[in-house]
Order: structure tokens, then C-alpha cells, then sequence
């Protein structure tokens, strides 16, 4: 009795360490990859088969079906690819991740203490940052390998029990049972590669036969598509699109194989190399063979998917700010996303604010709507600010945490200039109250600053949406004409006032309090160009 617990203890100890290990190598990889790995998708997805392939080497180098799959959603939602295309990615995807069990089926676990060692040196002992991510993934490396050591050695045993023996083999003889027990494993690990060499850490202590394990091989296929499904469920429309053709994809792949299993089971013997190895090369052959099944349908299926969840189009477009929790997992697309989203919140201040300065001015506006206005971007500002504080509080490199707080700034900047604007009308609407009246040179003055404030409002947003330095730099360097000019705006204001022979101190008061908001609208539009420079 006590060797079985030991034995467990052991097995769940090796399992730890194993999701462990894949959970660093997943996030080291993300951190030295994620956006060149966009990047690749982006250029290399304009034909199915180019997405196929992009798929299986992403999924490869970010170790992570679900990473991709979190780039892909991102990609669709701009446009950037479409979703036939990204249904080829999705099937890459499914290849790539049976790579890593390939590579897993390697016999180097006697060397995952050199590869715990010298990621340990490299995180406590090396500075650099870039060195600190390698001794990460060689970390992770070594705590993958120890953790397959660890259930292999706890399984031997094991395999000794006569009672451990019949059960197991009971369950594997019912194969619909054994894949619906892998499917659920599969889920509660998220990870598909963990099941799969629990199944050959099984056949490599002789409890079960390759023949036993198909079953399980196909159960966790289907199981690794359920937290996808779960994770799009606070995703857009185009995630859940994916989330189940995923599902439906892995699942037909599944029904398909367990029909044709008696069949299956006479040729497994036919794929090269020793037991573990065919394992590995029928879990890479399922998911190769269902794939060229479903190629030439994409076209189709997407249409398909287009009827069943047709895009919602608005009479008209409401704004809301749309962040999905799942994109957290890879801090580059939320970071991407984030800056989408406080684009679109500076058009919405552009559309109802900036552009509209003369209007209000002119007393033109409606108290009602523009309270609307300012209460919209202060609860987008607040969802978006939370959910940078969120992505902030993950394992950010240094170059994320610089974005992060960029955006945090901007986004600050932003949401003053809403406030300010609101102050202005307040400003501006003295002029009628205190039955005060400008001279035509005051007021097209005013309107000359306004202009200029627009054209630094548009150039900082231009710099900020495209990462434009050079117009960052030309847009401070604007500075310095809005300061003459408001010295210039002040002095003929007084000169005005004191050849008209006027002493009303209102006019001045509620003129220069008008100035003094729309210089502070134009401080913080020229801090976004600051920001864009690093001057923070």
C-alpha cells in the first residue's frame, strides 16, 4: 500500500513539474517571439496553404496552440486576414502542436539536470534580460524532461500491481470510455501534450500496448479544443468562430478515427520506431490526415460559419470598448489591443470635442449630449486603464512594461482633454451669462488657436497610431509658434482694450480663462506626442 501512494505522489509530482515546465517554456517563448510571430502571420497567411504552414510554425515556436489562436482572433478582428484563411491556420496549429510531443519522445531526460542548472545560473546570476529569457526556457526545457522522468519512474511499479493492471486494462478494452476519460484529463490539464505522454509513459512501462492508447491519443485531441471554448466565450465573434470550428474540426477527425479503429489498430504497427515513437507519429499523422481532409472545404465551411454567426452590422455604430481577458495570456496582443482601443476613444474626442471647439464657443452645443460625451470616454477610460493595470500585474518584459506605461499615459492625457473640453464650455458660456462681448479681432484669434490646437491634437495622433517619431519630434517643435502666438493674442487683446477705452474686468477675465483651457487642451495633446518620444 505504501509503494502505491509513493507511486502516486510520485506521478502527480512529475505531472506537476511537466505543466509546469510548458507553462515557463509557453511564456519565455511568447516573450522573445509573440510579435515577430504576428508579424509572420500577418504576411505569410494571404493563401490557405501559406496559413496551414504559418500555423504548424507558430504553434512550434510559442508552444502554445491556444497563443496562437489568441494572435489569430486579433488578426481577423482587423481585417488583417480572412476567416477561411485563419481556418488554414487553425489547422496548422493542430499539426504544430504534435511536434512537441515528437520532440518529447526523445530520450534526454538524463540531461534535464545540466538544463535546470544552467537556466538556474542564467536567471540568478546573468543581468541581461535577453540572457534571463534563455535561462528561462532552459529551465522550463529541464523541468519538462524531469517531469516525464518523474511519471515514467512512478508508473514502473505500478505496472507490477495486478490490481492496477485490470483496472487500467478494463478501461482501455471499452475504447469510447478511455477517450472520453483522456478527453476530460486533457481538459482539467489544459495541456494535450501531458495526456498524451502520461499514454506513453503507460506503454514505455508495459501497462498498456500501442493498440490501448489510440483511444487516448484521440481523446485528448478533442479535450485540448474545450478551454478554447471556454476562453472565447469573453472573446469577439471571430474567436468563437474559431473556438469551434476548432471543436468541430478536432471532433470530426475523432469520430472519423474511432470508426475506422479496428482498422487503425492492424496498421499502427506499419509507423516507424519503437513504441513511443509510433505513438507520436500517429498523434502527428491524425492531425495531418484530418487537416488535408478539411483543406479543400475552408472556402466553404467559412461561408458556412458566416450564416450561422453573421457579423452584426449597426444601423448606427455605437462606441464601446471592446478588450478580451483571454488576450492577458499574451501581453503583446493585449498590448496591441489596448492601443486600438484608446485610438478609437482619441477619434471619439477628436469627433465630439476637438473639432467642435468653435461650435461651443458660439454657444452651439447641447448640455444633455455633451455630458453623454464626457461620461463615455471616463467609463472607457476606466475599463481600459483596469485592464493595463491587469496586464501590468503579469511577468512583463522590460520593453512590455515601457508600452504598458506609455499607453497609460496617453490614455491619461486623453481623458484630461475630455475634462478640459468640458471646462471650456463652462468658460465659454460666461460670455452670455456675463453679458460679455469680444471684439471681432479677439474672436478670430480664438479661432487661430483653436486651429492650432486641432493641428497638434491630429499630429500627436497621427505619431501615436503609426509610431511615427518624426512627427512626435516636428509636433513639439510646434511648441514654440503657439507660445508666440498666445504671447501675441494676449498683447493685442490689452492693446484692443485700451484703445477701445475699456474697463470691464469680466472681459478679460472670461477671454484669458478661454485661452488658458485651450492652451491646456493643447498641453496634454503635445504630451501624447512626449509620450510617443519617451519623454515621460
Amino acid at each position: 500500500m505504501e509503494f502505491i501512494l509513493q507511486s502516486i505522489l510520485g506521478f502527480l509530482g512529475g505531472l506537476g513539474i511537466f505543466l509546469y515546465g510548458t507553462h515557463l517554456l509557453s511564456n519565455g517563448l511568447q516573450q522573445l517571439a509573440a510579435s515577430k510571430m504576428r508579424m509572420y502571420l500577418t504576411k505569410l497567411t494571404n493563401t490557405r496553404l501559406k496559413g496551414v504552414f504559418s500555423g504548424i510554425v507558430t504553434t512550434f515556436f510559442l508552444q502554445s496552440s491556444t497563443v496562437t489562436a489568441i494572435l489569430i482572433v486579433g488578426l481577423v478582428g482587423s481585417s488583417a486576414i480572412t476567416l477561411s484563411q485563419a481556418f488554414g491556420v487553425v489547422l496548422g496549429s493542430a499539426i504544430g502542436t504534435t511536434l512537441t510531443v515528437q520532440i518529447l519522445t526523445f530520450n534526454i531526460s538524463v540531461y534535464s539536470s545540466i538544463f535546470i542548472f544552467l537556466g538556474a545560473v542564467f536567471i540568478i546570476f546573468v543581468k541581461q534580460s535577453n540572457w534571463k529569457v534563455i535561462g528561462l526556457l532552459l529551465l522550463s526545457i529541464g523541468f519538462i524532461f524531469f517531469g516525464i522522468h518523474m511519471i515514467s519512474s512512478s508508473l514502473e511499479p505500478l505496472s507490477e500491481n495486478p490490481h492496477f493492471l485490470h483496472s487500467l486494462t478494463s478501461i482501455s478494452k471499452n475504447p469510447l470510455l478511455f477517450g472520453l476519460i483522456a478527453m476530460v484529463l486533457t481538459v482539467l490539464f489544459h495541456s494535450s501534450a501531458a495526456m498524451i505522454v502520461i499514454g506513453i509513459a503507460f506503454v514505455s512501462t508495459g501497462v498498456l500496448s500501442v493498440h490501448a492508447i489510440l483511444p487516448l491519443v484521440i481523446g485528448a485531441n478533442v479535450g485540448s479544443t474545450i478551454p478554447v471554448i471556454v476562453t472565447s466565450l469573453t472573446t469577439n465573434l471571430e474567436g468563437k468562430k474559431l473556438a469551434i470550428f476548432n471543436f468541430v474540426f478536432k471532433c470530426s477527425g475523432a469520430i472519423l478515427a474511432f470508426v475506422l479503429l479496428p482498422w487503425l489498430t492492424h496498421y499502427v504497427d506499419l509507423l516507424p520506431g519503437n513504441a513511443e515513437r509510433q505513438i507520436a507519429n500517429f498523434h502527428t499523422l491524425f492531425n495531418i490526415i484530418i487537416a488535408a481532409l478539411f483543406f479543400p472545404l475552408l472556402p466553404l465551411v467559412a461561408r458556412v460559419f458566416e450564416k450561422i454567426f453573421p457579423t452584426k452590422l449597426e444601423e448606427e455604430p455605437v462606441y464601446t470598448v471592446r478588450l478580451s481577458e483571454s488576450m492577458l495570456q499574451v501581453p503583446d496582443e493585449a498590448l496591441n489591443a489596448s492601443k486600438m482601443e484608446i485610438t478609437k476613444l482619441a477619434n471619439k474626442v477628436h469627433e465630439d470635442m476637438i473639432q467642435r471647439l468653435s461650435d461651443y464657443l458660439d454657444g452651439r452645443h447641447e448640455g444633455g449630449a455633451l455630458r453623454q460625451v464626457e461620461d463615455l470616454i471616463d467609463q472607457s477610460y476606466i475599463q481600459i486603464q483596469k485592464y493595463l493595470l491587469k496586464l501590468g500585474q503579469r511577468d512583463l518584459t522590460s520593453e512590455q512594461s515601457n508600452r504598458e506605461v506609455k499607453l497609460l499615459n496617453i490614455l491619461n492625457d486623453i481623458e484630461h482633454i475630455g475634462d478640459t473640453v468640458v471646462r471650456f464650455i463652462g468658460v465659454a458660456d460666461k460670455v452670455s451669462q456675463k453679458n460679455v462681448v469680444f471684439n471681432e479681432d479677439d474672436v478670430e484669434a480664438l479661432r487661430k488657436l483653436m486651429g492650432h490646437i486641432q493641428t497638434t491634437y491630429e499630429n500627436s495622433l497621427h505619431a501615436f497610431d503609426n509610431d511615427d517619431t518624426k512627427m512626435a519630434k516636428g509636433n513639439i517643435q510646434y511648441q514654440s509658434t503657439i507660445d508666440q502666438f498666445e504671447k501675441d493674442i494676449k498683447f493685442e487683446h490689452y492693446n484692443s482694450l485700451i484703445n477701445h477705452k475699456e474697463n470691464n474686468p469680466d472681459i478679460s477675465a472670461v477671454y484669458l480663462d478661454i485661452v488658458n483651457q485651450l492652451l491646456q487642451v493643447n498641453h496634454h495633446a503635445m504630451n501624447i506626442s512626449r509620450t510617443v518620444l519617451g519623454l515621460i
